[in-house]
C-alpha cells in the first residue's frame, strides 16, 4: 500500500500532526461517514468513533470493527515514526474534525461532552491541534 502521511511532533506536548491526503483510507471510508450521519455515532478527540446515544449491536459492532482498524493504523505509523499511539490518534483527531465532522454531526472533545456541528461554524478543535 502506497501512503503519503506525514508526521511531525508538535511543541509543548509533542503531539504528532499528519498531513491530510490520501493517505489513510479507512478514515475515509464510507463507513465512517455513514455512522456519523446517523447522530448515534459522533468522532472522538482520541481518533476513535464513540456512540453518541447507546447503539443497537449492529452500530456498537461497526464502531467497533472500524476502531479496530484506527487502533492498528495507530499503532503502525507510531512505530514507523517513534511516537506514541495516541499522539498519532488525537494528530488524526484534528484532521478528521477540520476535514471530515459535517453539519449535524457529533464530536466529542477532551472535556467528554458530545457537540453538534452547526453549519455556520467550524468544528471545536482542542487547543494541541493548533490554529
Amino acid at each position: 500500500m502506497a501512503r503519503r502521511l506525514k508526521l511531525f511532533v508538535a511543541t509543548g506536548i509533542a503531539v504528532a500532526a499528519l498531513a491530510a491526503g490520501t493517505g489513510y483510507a479507512f478514515l475515509l471510508q464510507d463507513a465512517s461517514a455513514s455512522l456519523r450521519a446517523t447522530g448515534k455515532v459522533g468522532e472522538q478527540a482520541d481518533g476513535y468513533l464513540g456512540l453518541v446515544s447507546s447503539g443497537d449491536a449492529d452500530i456498537r459492532s461497526k464502531v467497533d470493527a472500524i476502531n479496530i482498524k484506527r487502533r492498528a493504523f495507530y499503532t503502525d505509523l507510531a512505530a514507523k515514526r517513534g511516537a506514541k499511539i495516541e499522539e498519532v490518534g488525537a494528530t488524526t483527531a484534528c484532521e478528521i474534525f477540520a476535514s471530515k465532522v459535517q453539519a449535524g454531526q457529533y464530536y466529542r472533545l477532551s472535556d467528554g461532552v458530545w457537540r453538534q456541528r452547526d453549519a455556520a461554524a467550524p468544528v471545536q478543535r482542542p487547543a494541541y491541534c493548533g490554529g
